[in-house]
């Protein structure tokens, strides 16, 4: 049985791995606490103190795992982080890497969140150790996430005029994760966009979940200034900011509605539809 290391084991992506792989193999969960170390032990889930600041830390923790799903937080140490566990797994004779990435992402993208993600894929890529990169879409769960209080408000203000997004659920990535994990066979040294079943605008997003909750919802086009303030106004760090700013720019380009089957192609099944995820979280704007 394969044992598998997940940096961020407490985040979003670890927890929706974890229960992806429901058992199937060994796992250990990373975290930055003891706290949250005792929390997963506490559900039967191996966890390992480590910093991403330290490649000797990260190699610690990785000890008698074979495999690593690759999925680094979202902070302006992205690529540094991405870089040194690359580091580490090559020094703990890590054989397999599955790579969280982000839609588009490339070294040299013309968009900066999509250049820190591609920066760590290529590390990925170079390392000489076996990979799968998954480059999903924006996820569906920040619906119920980041923008969860504005769909309760009524009104979702963000700044992507008219553009469609094929958004994707996070189990569908996790899915693919697991898959990829559990038997790599035909896969090994690709990489593959994820995205859901359609390509939706926030107006449409807006309608599905006003069906859904019985509630009018809107969606009212923000400026970037009036995106950013809010951002501020939340204590974001600026790096974020700058960041998310990116993402929306490439979304107002028309650069992230395409739809793949890839989810499909990997797993055997068809990614989750939004009129699902919406019926399944109604409660949470209720």
């Amino acid at each position: 049985m394969s044992k598998i290391f997940i940096p961020s084991g407490a985040g979003l992506l670890g927890t929706a791995l974890i229960d992806s792989l429901d058992g199937r193999a060994e796992v250990v969960a990373g975290v930055h606490s003891q706290a949250r170390a005792d929390a997963l032990a506490n559900s039967g889930v191996e966890a390992r103190v480590f910093d991403f600041k330290d490649v000797n830390s990260i190699a610690r923790v990785m000890a008698g795992c074979d495999r690593v799903f690759l999925s680094i937080p979202m902070q302006e140490k992205l690529s540094r982080y991405g870089h040194l566990t690359v580091e580490a797994a090559k020094k703990a004779g890590i054989e397999y890497i599955v790579r969280s990435s982000g839609y588009g992402a490339s070294s040299d993208a013309h968009w900066r969140l999509g250049r820190e993600h591609g920066m760590v894929d290529q590390f990925v890529e170079d390392s000489k150790i076996t990979y799968t990169v998954l480059r999903p879409n924006c996820f569906m769960q920040n619906f119920i996430g980041p923008y969860a209080e504005m769909v309760r408000a009524g009104v979702i203000a963000l700044p992507q005029e008219a553009a469609a997004v094929s958004y994707i659920d996070v189990r569908d990535v996790t899915d693919c994760a697991a898959r990829l994990l559990l038997d790599n066979t035909g896969f090994e040294n690709s990489f593959y966009a994820l995205t859901g079943p359609e390509g939706l605008t926030l107006s449409q997003v807006a309608e599905k979940i006003t069906a859904a909750i019985g509630r009018t919802v809107e969606y009212a086009p923000a400026s970037e200034e009036a995106f950013v303030q809010l951002l501020q106004e939340q204590d974001v760090p600026q790096w974020n900011n700058d960041m998310l700013v990116s993402l929306t720019r490439i979304i107002k380009l028309g650069m992230a509605d395409n739809v793949t089957k890839a989810v499909e192609y990997v797993t055997g099944k068809p990614a989750r539809t939004f009129d699902d995820f919406v019926a399944e979280h109604a409660a949470v704007w209720k």
